[in-house]
């Protein structure tokens, strides 16, 4: 009797079990990642985001950060969903995406962050050097480019065509180039960058001076390196001259004054030789009240009433001549003069004279 009441007992219990209120099922798991873009992409402009989902998803949320930049309802079951962000919404640099997808029931599940880079922003060109800068040989030239995704860059010359375009490093952006190959002279470099984002900036008509076989020489100032207009100017010199030695062998002269643009004075700059253009040859006049002048003269360029000038015994057939006398072809002199004298006069404006020589090349 014992065993059959315990058996009845088991099967009661049981029978209670079954036909009691029903357990509450377990609900099923939902799952979401984010498919693309991978880690470390680059993100402009408006971009695609796709989320990857498992299990009963209802609505997926995009969020950059803790902010939510995009959603979309799942109204049937779906292997993946697609949303669009507005990358212009948040600032270039790094951005954390997460994905949250959210069940019927509002039960939510998060995915693993992705790290991307925002960059709605083209490159801002320059060059790793000043205006006119002497460069030579062959190697990196620098640019100073500012783009943490750049990626590529195309340097051309006014007169050597595309030296360069390929890859750069953001890190220390140069390029390469083999000035032995094009002429010893002023270039003017257009400078292109494209960044991994697909946005592009150009620099244009930098100027640059190829000097393989030429130096640059500080100028001797007379009376400084300054024009003054004095109250008695119309009774005194008061102009102002900058020189360099001659040497033998010189086929090119780059000079360039400089002053502030701001000045407001009209200069005149006459470049040659011996020192100045009443004691001396002058070979070119030109003038500006821009803050720069500048003048590339090679020996080929001058004409013939000037190389006459030269005495026989200095003549040379390709290159300017030279003696060791300063005032004759000891000297290569620069010679500034106020247009406008009458408005400044008790004014002086400080100046800058450059002066590249440029040497024949040897045979080839």
């Amino acid at each position: 009797m014992r065993r059959e009441w315990l058996w009845t007992g088991v099967v009661f219990g049981l029978s209670v079990g079954c036909g009691g209120e029903e357990a509450t099922p377990t609900p099923e798991e939902i799952h979401c990642a984010i498919l693309s873009p991978g880690a470390a992409a680059v993100a402009c402009g408006r971009m695609s985001v796709q989320i990857g989902l498992d299990g009963p998803v209802a609505r997926v949320e995009l969020l950059a950060g803790e902010a939510v930049v995009a959603t979309a309802d799942v109204p049937e079951p779906m292997r993946s969903v697609t949303v669009e962000w507005d990358t212009t919404a948040v600032e270039d640099g790094a951005a954390t995406l997460t994905a949250r997808a959210f069940d019927p029931e509002e039960r939510e599940a998060r995915s693993e962050a992705v790290t991307v880079v925002v960059d709605n922003t083209a490159p801002v060109v320059a060059m790793g050097m000043d205006r006119y800068a002497l460069i030579r040989g062959i190697g990196p030239v620098a640019l100073a480019i500012e783009d943490a995704t750049l990626a590529t860059v195309r340097v051309a010359s006014d007169l050597a065509g595309v030296v360069y375009d390929g890859p750069v490093d953001p890190a220390a952006p140069a390029f390469h180039w083999d000035t032995t190959t094009v002429e010893d002279r002023i270039h003017r470099l257009t400078v292109t960058a494209t960044d991994a984002a697909g946005h592009s900036a150009t620099l244009r008509d930098f100027p640059v001076i190829v000097a393989n076989h030429g130096e640059e020489y500080a100028a001797t100032y007379d009376p400084s390196a300054q024009v003054y207009v004095p109250e008695d100017y119309r009774t005194v010199d008061f102009h102002t001259r900058g020189s360099v030695p001659t040497h033998p062998g010189v086929f090119r002269i780059i000079s360039r004054l400089t002053w502030d643009p701001a000045a407001g004075w009209m200069l005149q700059y006459t470049l040659g030789e011996g020192l100045c253009p009443h004691r001396g040859i002058p070979f070119v006049t030109q003038e500006g009240d821009a803050g720069e002048i500048v003048i590339e003269l090679s020996y080929d360029m001058l004409p013939s009433t000037t190389v006459r000038l030269f005495p026989d015994e200095v003549r040379r057939p390709t290159t300017f001549p030279s003696n060791d006398d300063p005032a004759t072809f000891g000297t290569f002199f620069g010679h500034v003069a106020p247009l406008e004298p009458a408005d400044h006069v008790g004014q002086r404006v400080p100046i800058r004279m450059q002066f590249v020589l440029i040497d024949e090349p040897p045979p080839a």
